[in-house]
C-alpha cells in the first residue's frame, strides 16, 4: 500500500534527477518539486495530504495517460521516467479505497476530554 513516505522518496528522486540535468529548464522543475517536498514536509497528517494532491493529480487513469503523454514530450528519458514512478505512486494512492473507521462514544468523548478539554 502506497504511503507519504513513497511519495516523499519518488518527490526526492524527481528533484535530484532534475538538478543534475544542468539546465534552466530542469532547474525550474526541481525547483517546484522541492516546494511539493517542503509542503509535505510541514503537514500534520501527511498521509491526508498526499491522498488529497494525488485525486488533483491523477483522478482517473485518462488523466494519468494524458499526463505521462505530456511529460514524454515535453522531459528527457531520465527526468520521465523519474516522474513516471511518482506518478504511478500517485495513481496507485488515487485508486486505493479510503477505509473509514466510525469511532464509539467512549471513544469520541476520550478525544473531547484530551485535546479540547471538554467533559461531556
Amino acid at each position: 500500500m502506497t504511503n507519504h513516505k513513497d511519495i516523499e522518496s519518488a518527490l526526492v528522486e524527481v528533484i535530484r534527477v532534475s538538478y543534475s540535468q544542468g539546465t534552466k529548464k530542469y532547474d525550474k522543475i526541481g525547483a517546484s518539486y522541492v516546494n511539493y517536498l517542503k509542503t509535505l514536509q510541514r503537514k500534520r497528517d501527511p498521509e491526508d495530504h498526499v491522498r488529497y494532491v494525488a485525486k488533483q493529480r491523477v483522478p482517473n487513469e485518462e488523466t494519468y495517460k494524458e499526463r505521462m503523454a505530456d511529460f514524454k514530450d515535453w522531459y528527457n528519458e531520465e527526468v520521465y521516467v523519474s516522474l513516471e514512478k511518482l506518478y504511478k505512486l500517485y495513481f496507485e494512492l488515487a485508486s486505493q479505497e479510503e477505509v473509514i473507521e466510525k469511532r464509539s462514544k467512549e471513544k469520541v468523548n476520550d478525544i473531547l476530554q484530551k485535546i479540547h478539554g471538554l467533559e461531556l
